[in-house]
């Protein structure tokens, strides 16, 4: 639920606020008559919005169109980090990015550059996120990409 309780100390101003996708709307208990019909009219603003939106659930993600906002490396849906093992100066570089399974259930993968070489990597990446029914970058693209991060 995206609906969330505002209780303004300075104001004294009290009620509920829906929170969907970076839309909002604001209910006052005064104005509505009590918590209950507030929080009935804030209900029904949020499955309004839902539906406007095109969408299930708030907790739902929206489908994206390209690179986000946060995306560092040039690749859709594959980044590389450097990880080191224990006791050791060394990083090694991998290819990380994340999936879903069958259950929608979050999950997280990653391939290292040393031991698979920087293709076979990208290639199980690739796999991964074809599996999962997400989208997945060009693989001619992602390389040249990734082979000039990687130089860096």
């Amino acid at each position: 639920m995206a609906i969330q309780e505002i209780i303004n100390q300075k104001t004294n101003e009290h009620g509920y606020q829906v929170r969907v996708k970076g839309r909002t709307k604001y209910f006052s208990i005064k104005k509505y008559g009590g918590k209950r019909d507030t929080l009935k009219q804030a209900k029904l603003a949020e499955k309004e919005i839902l539906k406007e939106m095109g969408i299930k659930s708030s907790s739902e993600r929206l489908p994206q169109e390209g690179l986000g906002k946060r995306n560092t490396s040039g690749v859709l849906g594959i980044h590389i980090q450097w990880r080191a093992h224990r006791n050791s100066d060394n990083a090694y570089a991998y290819l990380n990015g994340s999936w879903k399974d069958k259950d929608g259930n979050p999950r997280m993968f990653g391939y290292s550059v040393d031991k698979n070489g920087l293709k076979n990597a990208l290639r199980m990446a690739i796999a991964k996120r074809k599996a999962s029914k997400l989208p997945v970058p060009d693989f001619d693209e992602a390389l040249a990409i990734l082979t000039e991060k990687l130089r860096c």
